[in-house]
């Protein structure tokens, strides 16, 4: 199982970068006008859960903490040096691994 996993000021969390690719390729199904069981929406999240960078580039530039906090588990109170005041405008924060 692949995540996101977030340095923020409150500790690390992570998110589950199917749950990422899944709300990516729902935005470009509807925007391309396919649906959610086409051959391009299963495109879109194979893409995003073969990469190492498209699902942080989609919830860093298409949303906000609090879009994804409800989703997300706490795995520890760890606060690292984060890159920015900003924690989620830097893909520093951010590391998509295996757990």
């Amino acid at each position: 199982m692949k995540v996101i996993r977030i340095n923020t000021p409150e500790g690390q969390f992570e998110i589950d970068l199917e749950t990422v690719a899944e709300d990516r390729a729902e935005y470009y199904a509807e925007k391309n006008n396919h649906s959610g069981d086409s051959m391009e929406w299963m495109q879109d999240i194979d893409n995003v859960m073969d990469s190492d960078y498209e699902g942080i580039d989609w919830i860093i530039n298409n949303s906000e903490w609090e879009d994804w906090e409800p989703l997300a588990n706490k795995i520890n109170d760890e606060v690292h040096d984060l890159t920015d005041e900003d924690f989620w405008s830097s893909s520093d924060n951010f590391e998509i691994t295996d757990i």
